[in-house]
């Protein structure tokens, strides 16, 4: 039961997606996406979590309260932006993953650019 109720909703989330993929690309590519999108999310939730976006909130945070390099505006802005950023990387990441997922496997399916989300810039 359980299983049948699994292969519905996975049929009703590409049904949902396959508007998207109209404009070439094929079955392949939408296989491709999915497949992608299995590596791509969890590994940007973790990858803006972990490193990107604590970075980003602590530097940019340290840059509003006055200074970028000083020792006082980098410890506040680290004390404040490293948790928010890991906090607010997790949603930001998985998006992020989604859309590199569906852009870049229907593109170029099952290729290693497709599985990889932290070489892109953001």
């Amino acid at each position: 039961m359980k299983a049948s109720s699994l292969v519905m909703a996975a049929v009703a989330v590409l049904g949902l997606a396959s508007p998207s993929f109209a404009d070439g690309g094929g079955p392949v590519g939408i296989v491709g996406s999915g497949t992608a999108m299995l590596i791509d999310i969890p590994e940007g939730a973790v990858v803006d979590s972990a490193f990107k976006c604590p970075y980003k909130f602590s530097r940019g945070l340290a840059s509003a309260f006055g200074d970028e390099n000083g020792w006082k505006q980098v410890i506040v802005g680290t004390v404040i932006g490293v948790p928010t950023g890991a906090v607010f990387g997790v949603p930001y990441g998985a998006i992020a993953g989604a859309r590199h997922a569906l852009s870049v496997g229907y593109e170029k399916p099952f290729s290693a650019e497709s599985f990889i989300v932290s070489n892109e810039e953001k």
